[in-house]
C-alpha cells in the first residue's frame, strides 16, 4: 500500500515537533536570583501562534500545571498584561513572548514554563525550555533582622526579704507592755483570776481623788454651819 506524500510530511512534522518538545522538557534554564529582584524570561514564539493566547505556568511534582497569568486573545499586535507580580508581553511582530516576575520571594523557587495556552482539556504547547528558578534570601535583610532582634537579658538573682526574728518580735511586745505599765495603777485589791477592764483600771485613781475632796468640802460646810449657829446664840438672836 502506497502512503500519500502529504501524509508522510505530516507524520514527519509531528515526529519532529514531539521530539523538540521532549528535548525542551528534558533541558532546563536555571536562574538564581535574590529576594526583591526581577526574573525576565524571553520565550521565542512562532508566527503561527500570533493570534493565540500565551500563559506562564508553574509545575509541581504530582500536580497539574498551575496557570499564573494568561494574555488576552491577540489581534496580531503587541499585547501586554499584568496580573499581580506577573507581567506578560506578547509581541507577534518579533515572535517573542516575554515574562517578568517582580519582587521575587524565597517561596517563588520552583519550575516554570511559558506555553501557548488552550482551554482544557487541550494540552498547551511548550514555547521554551522549562525555567528552574532559585530565589535566595537577601543577606542585608538578614543582617538587619539580626540587629533588630531583642538581646538576651542576663539572669538576675532575687534575694528573699529577711523577716523579723522571734527575738525582734519579742522586743516589740516588751516595749508595748512597758508603755502600759507606766500608767498609774490603782491601789484597790483585785481578786485573782479576775479580768479587769482597762477603762476601769484608769478610772479608779480618779475616784480615789474625788472622794476625799468631796469629804473635805462637806466637813468645811458642817464647821461653817456650827460656827454660824454658835454665833447667833451668843448674840441672842
Amino acid at each position: 500500500m502506497k502512503v500519500p506524500g502529504s501524509a508522510v510530511m505530516v507524520l514527519r512534522t509531528a515526529v519532529v515537533i514531539a521530539g523538540l518538545q521532549a528535548a525542551a522538557q528534558s533541558k532546563e534554564e536555571k536562574y538564581v536570583l535574590q529576594e526583591g529582584e526581577t526574573l525576565t524570561v524571553d520565550c521565542p514564539s512562532n508566527r503561527k501562534y500570533a493570534y493565540s493566547q500565551k500563559a506562564w505556568q508553574r509545575l509541581r511534582n504530582g500536580e497539574e500545571p498551575q496557570t499564573l497569568a494568561v494574555t488576552e486573545r491577540s489581534q496580531g499586535t503587541l499585547n501586554q498584561i499584568q496580573v499581580g507580580r506577573y507581567i506578560l508581553r506578547d509581541d507577534p511582530a518579533e515572535s517573542m513572548f516575554q515574562v517578568r516576575m517582580i519582587n521575587l520571594q524565597v517561596e517563588d523557587s520552583g519550575l516554570y514554563r511559558c506555553v501557548v495556552y488552550y482551554p482544557p482539556p487541550k494540552e498547551p504547547v511548550l514555547l521554551f525550555h522549562p525555567v528552574r528558578l532559585v530565589v535566595t534570601a537577601d543577606p542585608s535583610t538578614k543582617r538587619t533582622s539580626d540587629k533588630n532582634s531583642t538581646p538576651k537579658l542576663a539572669p538576675t538573682t532575687i534575694r528573699p526579704t529577711t523577716l523579723p526574728t522571734t527575738k525582734t518580735l519579742r522586743t516589740f511586745y516588751t516595749s508595748s507592755r512597758t508603755v502600759v505599765q507606766s500608767l498609774p495603777m490603782s491601789t484597790a485589791v483585785i481578786p485573782p483570776n479576775t479580768t479587769v477592764n482597762p477603762t476601769d483600771a484608769i478610772r479608779l485613781p480618779v475616784f480615789s481623788i474625788v472622794v476625799p475632796v468631796a469629804c473635805g468640802i462637806l466637813i468645811k460646810s458642817l464647821v461653817f454651819t456650827v460656827l454660824f449657829v454658835v454665833t447667833q446664840r451668843s448674840f441672842g438672836l
